[in-house]
């Protein structure tokens, strides 16, 4: 545990400000809602990503992270593209500020999860926090289902029979439905790599509660993207993972009525004919004519398609974040996203790869499954403008890229940056491998393993 007396200082800090991340939507909610303190409450995530950044400069001058990423060069090149975009037109400046904040600042929450993080345990632990989060949002979100909590919009067609989509603390039943789908495979990743049978029930009832709030939210797309993200996950790691995800998939569309309807209404004329005239069809063509008018560099940052145009120009939501980035930055632009979304999946699957310990393994590939739920959901909503969503992709791809160079220095018992505390008896049964390890315990302070 990150407490624990073989835990330098700077580790217990590092763990308390990703930890402070990974509590965002519980933050936020309270701080924009229960308890709101001026400039704080609009503030306080920029604070927060800017103090990350602080500890991350400081760990690579005055510490050997000996560690390198691939997504160094996609991110400098997207911010740097980005920052040319804010002077294609001096005119709308604020607007383009605000748009650049909106897609490029929370990808530095990469860097702060890479860095700051040195045991397997430790991503574990903030693996953790994040589910508990997810799981007590589940909680509430089927709450409301049973209690039929009215929607806060128009959130079905008149034509389906839905009574209520729940939404939890968020603001959108699409939102939830995105972390539901997200953190039921990293809630399950946890469920193999543990062997205390107490957490094994808590991380299997956390995936199952998750798994019955992304139900009750009826997103079709958060649907998809969980099902796409199990299926590509199996192909590529186990194919296990597939029949059971297939299994599953099979009993929820027999078994729920609700969500072979809801599905099903998906191939339907009227479906096609409503989406065509004013739905997702109709957006996603109103935005690639919107970058046939520049079709390199796009209208510029915040002007189509999401929450700073909508705010500026009222204009509606793309519904796909890919075409959003199309219409706004055109060609380049995209092609220079879509560079850095391919190199974080890569990064992730390569990470995962490279563990040898099975165990680990496991958690991983939960993790690299919510990171492909993220961005497949993104190809029917803007789930990256949502911050806290944003903030839990790069904070799990960050966790997930740091896994092989957490494990070998554990492994290999190498001191840590600052301090030099060395490998606990806890992260040694993390890391027990085929080869049948056995976890020790030598000494008494702390539970440190003395060479």
């Amino acid at each position: 545990m990150f407490w624990s007396k073989s835990s330098v200082f700077t580790e217990k800090v590092h763990f308390c400000v990703l930890a402070l991340f990974m509590s965002f939507p519980v933050i936020d909610y309270i701080l924009r809602n229960k308890l709101p303190i001026p400039v704080l409450s609009s503030l306080w995530d920029e604070l927060m990503l800017a103090g990350g950044l602080v500890l991350v400069s400081v760990r690579l001058i005055f510490g050997d992270t000996g560690r390198r990423t691939r997504l160094t060069k996609p991110i400098l090149a997207m911010v740097l593209a980005g920052a040319a975009y804010l002077i294609l037109d001096l005119t709308t400046l604020s607007i383009n500020i605000e748009g650049f904040r909106a897609m490029f600042q929370y990808m530095f929450v990469f860097f702060v999860a890479f860095y700051l993080t040195d045991r397997p345990e430790q991503a574990r632990d903030l693996l953790s926090v994040l589910v508990v989060i997810g799981f007590l949002m589940a909680l509430f979100g089927i709450y409301q289902w049973i209690v039929k909590a009215p929607m806060l919009g128009r959130w079905i067609d008149a034509t389906e029979a839905v009574r209520t989509r729940v939404f939890s603390i968020t603001t959108s039943p699409n939102a939830l439905g995105s972390q539901m789908a997200m953190l039921t495979p990293i809630a399950l990743g946890l469920f193999m790599q543990e062997k205390n049978w107490a957490k094994k029930i808590l991380w299997l009832g956390a995936a199952g509660a998750m798994a019955v709030c992304l139900v009750f939210t009826f997103s079709r797309g958060a649907w998809l993207a969980f099902a796409g993200a199990i299926a590509l996950t199996g192909i590529l790691y186990d194919r296990r993972i597939l029949i059971a995800g297939v299994i599953a998939g099979i009993i929820a569309v027999i078994f729920v009525p609700a969500v072979n309807q809801r599905i099903a209404y998906l191939f339907t004329p009227e479906y096609l004919m409503k989406s065509a005239q004013s739905g997702r069809i109709s957006r996603w063509l109103e935005a690639y004519d919107q970058m046939r008018n520049n079709p390199l560099f796009g209208v510029g940052l915040g002007h189509f398609g999401g929450a700073v145009a909508s705010r500026h120009y009222g204009t509606f939501y793309v519904d796909n974040y890919y075409i959003k980035t199309l219409a706004e930055m055109g060609l380049v632009g995209l092609s220079l996203f879509l560079w850095l979304i391919l190199t974080t999946l890569k990064e992730g699957y390569v990470s995962m790869k490279r563990l040898s310990s099975p165990r680990l393994r496991f958690m991983a590939a939960g993790m690299f499954a919510g990171l492909l739920a993220i961005v497949l959901h993104n190809g029917v909503e803007n789930i990256f403008e949502i911050p806290y969503l944003n903030i839990y992709f790069w904070l799990v791809a960050g966790l997930l890229a740091a896994l092989p160079f957490n494990s070998v220095k554990t492994a290999t018992g190498n001191p840590t940056a600052e301090g030099g505390s060395s490998i606990t008896a806890t992260e040694r049964e993390i890391l027990a491998n085929d080869t049948g390890e056995e976890s020790t315990a030598a000494g008494t302070e702390g539970g440190r393993i003395h060479g």
